[in-house]
């Protein structure tokens, strides 16, 4: 029985947007809506959130909340495409979230190719009108590019081993096929979790430049936040954490002079202020197994033009 969507450290991330009830929020991946329609709740009549999506599916979901609620805007694309649009055009909000991890209903549906326990057509792409799928890739790439793919994105154990098995089992058409392709490379052991799930998690993360979009995301993110406004981000993988962290550390230190300068000279300003880190709660783990690598870290924008 499908599950759906169940969202991710739902009461971390409303206390961290501290809404007071006019805000204008962005939700840079709609998804299944289950973070919107509580940020929605937390809004008075002069609230507003934008939704923002690449996928098809979410689109439709979030057509569905237009036609309910006249303060939800849904604007359809990659968050970074969007937030640079929105920047470009001078547009302003008092908060920005993402949510960084897939939707039940994207690991649930076998046609999108996300779950390694599912027998499905092996896309795994947010968007199946853009870019290339993921058969399409391991049908083509050559072993070394199949492997720089499985061991910076997913640390994939024996990275290379699993390349050459991929490419001796070509062509690729379902996710049984990778599966199966991991299996004969890694074995199967019952304890320590799925090999699988980490040469999934890679792919999906190439396939759709999950990281490149963050990494243009954020400086959108922060072009278009008022001062005090606040930048929330669910993280479920080291890498794309790793960049959240970074960036928010980057653009709150300020100064960027060499250490040996006795004084300022370049006048850089800090953009943040470092939030809290949180975890989900054991007891949200132990109801949604999905949630145990989540981060949510949190920034509020300082300075700035309003």
């Amino acid at each position: 029985m499908a599950l759906g969507h169940v969202p991710v450290m739902l009461e971390e991330v409303i206390e961290a947007l501290a809404l007071g009830g006019g805000e204008r929020v962005v939700d840079a991946t709609f998804g299944g809506g289950g973070h919107t329609r509580r940020i929605l709740s937390e809004l008075g009549p002069g609230g507003r959130v934008i939704g923002i999506d690449r996928d098809p599916e979410a689109r439709e979901r979030a057509r569905v909340l237009e036609g309910e609620d006249p303060r939800f805007e849904f604007r359809f694309g990659p968050f970074d495409e969007v937030l640079g649009a929105m920047a470009e055009a001078g547009e302003r909000v008092d908060a920005v979230f993402f949510d960084l991890g897939l939707s039940g209903y994207q690991i649930e549906d076998v046609r999108r190719g996300f779950s390694y326990v599912r027998a499905g057509e092996l896309d795994m792409r947010m968007d199946p009108g853009r870019g290339i799928s993921a058969a399409e890739f391991l049908n083509r790439a050559e072993v070394r590019e199949i492997r720089r793919v499985l061991a910076e994105y997913g640390d994939v154990p024996r990275a290379g081993r699993v390349a050459r098995e991929i490419v001796a089992r070509r062509p690729l058409r379902s996710t049984m096929d990778l599966l199966e392709a991991v299996r004969a490379a890694l074995g199967w052991v019952e304890r320590g979790g799925n090999p699988a799930k980490r040469v999934f998690q890679a792919i999906r993360i190439y396939v759709n430049d999950e990281l490149g979009g963050l990494e243009r995301a954020l400086p959108a993110a922060e072009e278009i936040l008022k001062p005090g406004g606040r930048l929330v981000a669910l993280t479920f993988h080291s890498g794309e954490d790793r960049l959240v962290k970074r960036f928010i550390a980057g653009r709150s230190r300020g100064c960027v002079c060499p250490p040996d300068l006795p004084v300022c000279v370049c006048g850089a300003e800090p953009a943040f202020r470092r939030g809290p880190v949180l975890r989900p709660s054991a007891r949200e783990v132990e109801e949604n197994p999905r949630s145990a690598p989540a981060r949510l870290r949190v920034a509020f924008r300082v300075g700035g033009e309003p």
